[in-house]
């Protein structure tokens, strides 16, 4: 269990990332306390084909459940993608009935929590949840492959 006082803050930096032929997606998260001490990490795998939108707010939206087991005060996420920011914010509107929903999910999800903020960042800044995200693709599309080979015997 952490001490409350690092609990009371946490800073999450969060991407996704697709790739084609064959499709895939991956979520990459990383959880420091206030002090920036790394709590956590998540590298997922997400099925299904995903815009690379969708695969954004996949990641906010992994992030925004992480984050709930460690009942902060406040929570800073960080992100590259900066229409997502922008429509946290409700700077930007959300015209996709696919991102509609995903932005409704993550704001229920946000509202827990008693002072959230959503920053953008460059992706230089986002170097190890861009990682993690593409981590994960690259686990999966390896599994995938193999599961492709043609078995012998």
């Amino acid at each position: 269990m952490l001490p409350r006082s690092k609990r009371r803050k946490l800073v999450i930096h969060a991407d996704g990332a697709i790739r084609d032929d064959p499709p895939s997606t991956g979520v990459g998260v990383v959880i420091r306390d206030g002090e920036g001490q790394i709590l956590d990490w998540i590298s997922e795998a997400n099925e299904g084909r995903l815009t690379c939108n969708e695969a954004e707010y996949a990641a906010l939206i992994r992030a925004l459940e992480a984050a709930r087991d460690y009942h902060p005060r406040e929570v800073h996420f960080y992100l590259d993608s900066l229409i997502v920011v922008n429509q946290m914010r409700g700077r930007f509107a959300v015209r996709s009935p696919a991102l509609r929903s995903l932005n409704g999910q993550a704001r229920r999800l946000a509202r827990r929590f008693r002072q959230v903020t959503f920053t953008h960042v460059p992706r230089k800044r986002n170097r190890l949840a861009d990682a993690l995200a593409n981590e994960a693709v690259d686990r999966a599309r390896t599994r995938r492959k193999q599961n492709d080979r043609p078995r012998v015997g």
